[in-house]
């Protein structure tokens, strides 16, 4: 009997609550319209709703107020009955709400004069000018000309004018003004510095992005994300024929960490003529060549610059050289004659000054009709008197000596001499006497050879 009682009681109470829901309730048609549901606290800026009302009750004076810590404005308000009106609310959450960004979903409740209440619910979103306005920056790479900025507005809720200063390791500070309607978005680019972008490893990079708009500034840290890319840069130069000079570039143009490699070859002779720039990480032969070998490890930016430089002068001169020995040689071994002509100093009784011309000429072959010829220089005077052989032929106006032997055979050797002298002059220096000419016939052909210049050399005598 008490269980059957306290349940009847239980009903009672709950029948009495649900009839008063229904007395206390206003008859209003509500539909609402959100003009802007975003609250800037920092600008105190509201969300702003428009809540068409038809009035369906017989009363006309209403209030609007929330029990959640939302001020709304205006709080009351007038319909005359069976009339729809548009009532424009302002929304601003109180201070101890303001720092709960985000979404903020709650109860607004319409009393008539009655003291009858009507409930709905609504949402607005609290935010900042730093949380309204977003800072999207786009990925970079060590190619990359500008860094592309996405400004987005997050809000409803118009910005005449946005300053916006960005600063980062990859370009020179940036400041820019724009204005940014309701949930708007602008891209803006930003001119990298290439300087400095090779220069940087591959990774997470901050930009400080200093975002104003009326007296309020708000401050963020941006992330730039600086992807990987490895790049190295090659440059092959050869220059140069007798001294060549050949140049090998690696420079590592991306944002990561290489490791380069630069490999030439040489053969065992130009080898020995071959210097580098640098050493040589190693240097091997392989069969008949010389193999070189580079090896380093390149951050961004750096570079290995080898110059490997082969100079064929020196090889060309011994060259030469050996050519020159090897054409006297051939000329001195293929030579039919041994032709020499020589000067020595004779005292007179006179004082006059005199020398004595010898011709040696020694057969390296059989020849024959040899004619030889000399000339005396001029100034000076021929001495009637010969050695063991007097010239064929003197010839005082052309000043010829000559000398015919009719043949001579291999080994064979003939000495001709005579002797000038000048009364007039006294040679103090040197004494230079012409070539002695020698013609001659071998195997039926006409050849001649000559002799060598002879110089005497007088100093003159210093008294004590």
């Amino acid at each position: 009997m008490k269980t059957l009682k306290f349940t009847t009681i239980i009903l009672g109470i709950l029948t009495i609550i649900i009839l008063a829901s229904f007395v206390s309730a206003i008859n209003l048609d509500i539909t609402q319209k959100q003009i802007s549901s975003s609250v800037i606290t920092d600008l105190d800026q509201p969300a702003v709703s428009d809540l068409i009302i038809t009035n369906n009750e017989g009363t006309d004076n209403f209030k609007i107020y929330s029990l959640v810590g939302i001020n709304i404005t205006p709080s009351e308000f007038s319909i005359p009955p069976g009339e729809t009106k548009t009532i424009r609310i302002y929304l601003m959450p109180q201070e101890s709400l303001k720092s709960k960004e985000g979404p903020y979903p709650f109860v607004y409740h319409i009393k008539n004069s009655k003291n009858q209440i009507q409930r709905d619910t609504m949402t607005i979103t609290i935010t900042s000018v730093g949380s309204a306005i977003d800072i999207i920056p786009e990925n970079i790479n060590p190619q990359s000309d500008n860094l592309n900025v996405i400004v987005k507005n997050r809000a409803t809720h118009d910005f005449d004018e946005v300053n916006l200063k960005f600063s980062s390791v990859f370009f020179s500070d940036y400041e820019t003004t724009i204005p940014l309607k309701s949930l708007e978005e602008k891209t803006i680019s930003i001119s990298l510095d290439k300087n400095k972008l090779k220069v940087q490893d591959a990774g997470h990079y901050l930009m400080n992005a200093q975002i104003k708009t009326k007296d309020v500034t708000a401050k963020k840290d941006i992330v730039i994300k600086f992807v990987e890319q490895a790049n190295i840069d090659e440059q092959d130069k050869n220059e140069g024929f007798i001294i060549q000079r050949h140049e090998i570039i690696k420079k590592n143009i991306g944002n990561v960490k290489e490791t380069v490699k630069i490999t030439t070859e040489k053969s065992i002779l130009s080898y020995l003529f071959t210097t580098t720039n640098i050493e040589p990480t190693s240097a091997n032969f392989n069969g008949f060549k010389r193999v070189y070998t580079w090896q380093k490890e390149l951050i961004p930016d750096d570079e290995l610059d080898v110059v490997v430089t082969t100079n064929w002068l020196f090889p060309i001169l011994i060259l030469i050289g050996i050519i020159v020995v090897i054409i006297l040689i051939k000329k001195y071994t293929e030579r039919d004659f041994l032709f020499r002509k020589s000067v020595s100093f004779v005292r007179t009784k006179g004082g006059e000054f005199a020398l004595k011309i010898s011709l040696k000429i020694k057969a390296k072959k059989y020849t024959e009709r040899i004619n030889i010829i000399d000339k005396l220089p001029h100034l000076v005077n021929l001495y009637e008197k010969f050695g063991a052989v007097p010239p064929h032929k003197v010839d005082l106006h052309n000043r010829r000596l000559e000398w015919n032997i009719e043949s001579m055979n291999k080994g064979e050797e003939r000495i001709f001499s005579y002797i000038i002298y000048s009364s007039k002059i006294g040679v103090v220096g040197k004494f230079e006497l012409p070539s002695a000419k020698a013609v001659y016939e071998k195997n039926g052909e006409i050849k001649e050879t000559t002799s060598n210049r002879a110089f005497f050399i007088n100093e003159p005598k210093h008294s004590m």
